[in-house]
C-alpha cells in the first residue's frame, strides 16, 4: 500500500541522514518519532486536528530544504504534552492551533531538549508531505502490522521473528477462546433485560493478554469485537426498554495487555489500540448518538516491552483477587515459532530458562513451547485460558513427551 511506502522511504531516508540514530540508544527515539507522525497523520484525516493542520504547517513553516524542520516538529510535539490551560499566551497560533493529546503518547517531553527529532534533509520532508497526501482515515488499525513490515529492515524483523497475523487467522484463535460463547450468551439473552445488563457488565470484566503482542493485531481484534457485542447489547436493550440507551462502554483498553521484545512493534501496539478505540467510538456515536471527546487520551494499553520467556507475566497482568464478580482473562497470539535447530544461543538460553527444571531433554523444544508452559502456569494459577498459533510440529514426534 502506498502509505507503507511512503513511511518505508522517510524511515530510511532519517537513517541515511541520522547514522547516529540507528545505535540502541537513538533506536528508541526513532521508533516513538515514527508512532507520533503516524499519529499525526490519522488525526488530521479523521477529524482529531482540525483537517490537514500536521501537513499544512509542515508544508507551510519549513522551506524545500527542510531548514528547521526539525524544530518546528520539536516544538508541536512538545506543544500536545501541554494543556491548553497552562501553555504559554506567546505561543505563536501555528503551534498553539495543536491540541492536547496526552495519554502518553506526546508524554514526557515537557522540557525542548527532551524532543526527540531527526535532522530532515529535503528528501525526508518530500517523503513526510506524500506520506500526508494519503487518506489515513481510511486504514484499519489491524494493518499497522504490514505497515511495521513494510519499514523495518527484513534481517531484523527474521531475527526477531515478527509477523503479521491475517484477520481471519486471529478469528480462528479468538473465536473459540471466547467470542463464539459471549455471541452465544447474547443470542440466549435476546428477551431478558437482566441477562442482557449482566452481559455488558461481563464484558466489561473480561481482559485480554497477548505476551507476543507485535504491532497489537490480537488485541486490536479482540478490542473491536468485544466493543460490536457490547453494541448489539446495547441495542437490543433499548428495544426492549423503549427507551434511548444511554450508558457508554464498559469496555477500556486498560483490560488489554501485551509483552513485546521489539521497540518499534510495542510502540505500534499502543497506537493501534488509540485507533481502535477512536474508530470504535464513532461506530458507537453513529448507533446511539454521543461519544466522548477524542482528546486528550485518558485511557492506555498495558503494552510492556521485554522478553517474554524472561518475564513475570503476572507482574504484567496481575490475576485479579476478587470476591464478587469474576474477572476472565484470555491469553492470545501468535509467538514465534523457531524449530530447535534454528534458535539462536539467546532463545535457546530462553528455553532452558522456562524449562530446564522440568525436563532434562528441553533442547528439543521449539522456541513457541516456552509461551505455552508459561501460559499453563498462569491459567493454573487464576481464571484465566489460553490459544496461541503454532505450527504442528509441537503436536508430533519427540516433542509431545517433552512438551
Amino acid at each position: 500500500m502506498q502509505a507503507s511506502a511512503m513511511l518505508r522511504r522517510l524511515y530510511d531516508t532519517l537513517i541515511r541522514a541520522n547514522p547516529s540514530w540507528t545505535t540502541p540508544e537513538r533506536q528508541h527515539d526513532l521508533n516513538q518519532f515514527m508512532t507520533r507522525v503516524i499519529f499525526c497523520l490519522f488525526a488530521e484525516d479523521v477529524g482529531i486536528f482540525a483537517e490537514n493542520l500536521f501537513s499544512r504547517t509542515v508544508q507551510t513553516y519549513s522551506d524545500d530544504l527542510a531548514q528547521g524542520l526539525d524544530d518546528i516538529l520539536r516544538a508541536v510535539f512538545a506543544t500536545m504534552n501541554i494543556p491548553e490551560s497552562a501553555r504559554d499566551s506567546t505561543l505563536p497560533p501555528w503551534q498553539a492551533a495543536f491540541p492536547y493529546v496526552n495519554g502518553g503518547l506526546f508524554g514526557g517531553i515537557q522540557g525542548a531538549d527532551s524532543v526527540a527529532v531527526p535532522t530532515f534533509n529535503r528528501a525526508a520532508r518530500r517523503y513526510l508531505l506524500d506520506a500526508g497526501e494519503q487518506d489515513w482515515g481510511a486504514i484499519n488499525p489491524d494493518i499497522f502490522g504490514s505497515m511495521i513490515q513494510a519499514i523495518v529492515d527484513e534481517d531484523e524483523r527474521a531475527e526477531g521473528g515478527l509477523h503479521y497475523t491475517s484477520v481471519p487467522n486471529i478469528m480462528k484463535v479468538l473465536g473459540p477462546l471466547f467470542l463464539d460463547d459471549l455471541r452465544e450468551e447474547l443470542a440466549q439473552a435476546q428477551n431478558s433485560k437482566t441477562r442482557l445488563k449482566a452481559l455488558s457488565q461481563r464484558l466489561g470484566r473480561i481482559r485480554v493478554f497477548d505476551p507476543a503482542c507485535g504491532s497489537g493485531n490480537f488485541l486490536v481484534i479482540a478490542y473491536r469485537e468485544l466493543r460490536e457485542i457490547e453494541m448489539l447489547t446495547f441495542q437490543r436493550l433499548a428495544e426492549l426498554t423503549r427507551t434511548e440507551w444511554g450508558t457508554f462502554t464498559n469496555i477500556h483498553l486498560e483490560n488489554f495487555y501485551g509483552i513485546e521484545i521489539r521497540d518499534f512493534a510495542a510502540e505500534t501496539a499502543r497506537l493501534s489500540l488509540y485507533v481502535a478505540q477512536f474508530q470504535m467510538n464513532q461506530r458507537f456515536k453513529e448507533n446511539f448518538g454521543f461519544a466522548p471527546k477524542a482528546l486528550p487520551l485518558t485511557e492506555v494499553g498495558q503494552i510492556h516491552r521485554g522478553n517474554a520467556l524472561r518475564m513475570d507475566w503476572e507482574a504484567v497482568c496481575p490475576p485479579v483477587e476478587n470476591a464478587g464478580d469474576t474477572v476472565d482473562t484470555f491469553i492470545c497470539g501468535n509467538p514465534p515459532y523457531k524449530g530447535s535447530t534454528w534458535q539462536s544461543k539467546e532463545q535457546k538460553a530462553d528455553i532452558e530458562a522456562v524449562t530446564a527444571k522440568r525436563v532434562k531433554s528441553w533442547k528439543s523444544l521449539d522456541y513457541v513451547a516456552g509461551w505455552f508452559i508459561k501460559g499453563a502456569e498462569y491459567c493454573a494459577d487464576g481464571n484465566a485460558q489460553l490459544a496461541l498459533v503454532s505450527t504442528n510440529s509441537i503436536c508430533q514426534g519427540q516433542q509431545v513427551p517433552i512438551l
